[in-house]
């Protein structure tokens, strides 16, 4: 998929941080109202994951840091940078035991929803945006009922699954299957997710 770019003033953007944005800013407005305990942690990890987005030029490009200072405000920690900072969000949820592992994917699942949302919108796939969403729903919904019965862990990972392999499904149906950034975080996350609900339930048994 190409890359499309947008400018509000003087600065220039991509459609994906675009939806990146969005997909915090929402979520974190979802948690408030509904879970304030919860928007406290997401905030929290999601400036981890920036900061150290942004810092680790220092450690990436030293040489060019030690320099010229003053491109510490300008660049970023590209790809590499990118997983340094999720690496880091995800451990500071483990180290502050932050959350009931459904809280967390329920967090996780509105991030992705209203991301994959936005970026369609943003390439003018008004069809698909209305599936995802729709389908992401969906599953949002059944999960939050299904989390607090009997089982509730074990139906809780199927949906993760569920939900994952329907992004990775839309995105291989527009531009053909390829592991991008995104495809890598997806799994990522789910396999961490998942890990995080055998935990809990090694701890309760």
């Amino acid at each position: 998929m190409t890359q499309q770019w947008y400018t509000i003033g003087s600065f220039t953007f991509p459609a994906s941080w675009g939806a990146i944005i969005a997909s915090f800013i929402i979520t974190f407005l979802f948690l408030f109202f509904w879970n304030r305990k919860a928007s406290d942690w997401y905030s929290n990890s999601i400036f981890t994951f920036l900061l150290v987005w942004k810092l680790s030029v220092i450690v990436i490009d030293f040489q060019t840091v030690i320099e010229h200072p003053i491109t510490i405000l300008y660049f970023h920690g590209g790809v590499i940078g990118y997983w340094l900072g999720l690496i880091a969000a995800l451990t500071y949820i483990i180290v502050k035991k932050v959350d009931h592992p459904t809280t967390i994917i329920i967090s996780w699942m509105v991030t992705v929803l209203v991301y994959e949302a936005v970026l369609h919108i943003l390439y003018n796939h008004y069809l698909l945006a209305g599936i995802q969403v729709l389908l992401n729903l969906l599953i949002l919904v059944f999960f939050s009922k299904k989390a607090g019965d009997q089982g509730g862990d074990t139906w809780a990972g199927q949906l993760l699954i569920m939900f994952t392999l329907v992004q990775l499904f839309l995105r291989a149906f527009i531009s053909g299957f390829e592991f991008t950034v995104t495809t890598w975080t997806y799994l990522v996350m789910m396999t961490y997710l998942i890990f995080l609900l055998n935990v809990r339930r090694k701890h309760i048994e």
